[in-house]
């Protein structure tokens, strides 16, 4: 997948919200399964800091490419954050984003910590599986908010999301391009992707939100035919990249979400108005 990080860079900027009129939200059906879902992505999109920090604890500083995007990376993120929170915010919910760097790291995260420092003091080529994880997430978040963009009622909220969509294309491609880059130049770095990945990788959230939470998601945003079939686009998509034809990992994620018995879809349905009165 080719990527044009010049243009990318020339045209960075934060989302434009400015014209959105956030009165006009509580005008509109807003359901309180959508904003349980969106506070989860809030506190995902307040996490890219910490995401940022431990991919700084690899030698990824060290391509030009890498270091460059990551600055417009972090901007556009986190404005991807802020127009979330003002949505929230216009539907009645008093909530902020968990910022990441605010609590004590899990042990999961003190232990990827660490991990990553041995493994970057072995392999030079390390980052790319932080490419190649950082491909599954953006993907995985983007076809997330196009599920609840194409489900959503409030057309504030579609035009929101639509913005972020097209932010996180991008992030996607980039993300795509390296690793599929960097992994068809070894096959030992293929080997070490697909050892991480099986043992280590999570949905987005993994190791930051609980379980219920993650299975939540997985239910409510992509449990019904379209989420399916977004979810088999996610694994299709990234068996494409060199040595990576094996990974179904999405898939039997979301089977086990499926699986397990989620809360009726008719209280995340709900109004909002009504769970807040």
């Amino acid at each position: 997948m080719p990527f044009d990080l010049d243009q990318y860079l020339a045209t960075s900027q934060k989302l434009d919200v400015s014209d959105i009129d956030w009165e006009d939200v509580s005008r509109h059906p807003i359901a309180v399964g959508e904003i349980k879902a969106l506070e989860y992505m809030m506190d995902i999109e307040a996490h890219t800091l910490c995401y940022l920090r431990d991919l700084l604890n690899t030698d990824a500083g060290r391509d030009p490419e890498i270091a460059d995007f990551l600055a417009c990376w972090l901007y556009e993120e986190s404005y991807h954050g802020r127009a979330i929170e003002s949505f929230v915010r216009a539907a009645g919910v008093d909530r902020s984003p968990a910022i990441c760097g605010a609590r004590r790291p899990t042990w999961r995260e003190r232990l990827e910590s660490a991990g990553t420092a041995v493994l970057n003091s072995l392999r030079r080529d390390f980052h790319i599986v932080h490419m190649t994880w950082g491909s599954i997430q953006e993907i995985t978040t983007l076809n997330g908010y196009l599920c609840l963009a194409n489900r959503s009622r409030n057309p504030v909220l579609v035009q929101v999301l639509r913005r972020i969509i097209r932010d996180e294309s991008r992030h996607f491609s980039f993300y795509y391009h390296k690793a599929s880059e960097g992994l068809a130049r070894s096959k030992s770095t293929q080997r070490l992707t697909e050892f991480l990945l099986r043992r280590f990788w999570g949905p987005v959230g993994y190791g930051v939100k609980a379980e219920r939470e993650i299975d939540f998601m997985l239910q409510y945003i992509f449990g019904d035919a379209e989420g399916a079939r977004h979810i088999r686009h996610i694994d299709q998509t990234i068996s494409r990249l060199p040595g990576m034809a094996w990974f179904d990992l999405m898939s039997r994620r979301y089977q086990a979400a499926m699986s397990r018995a989620p809360r009726a879809r008719g209280a995340w349905s709900r109004p909002v108005e009504s769970a807040l009165a």
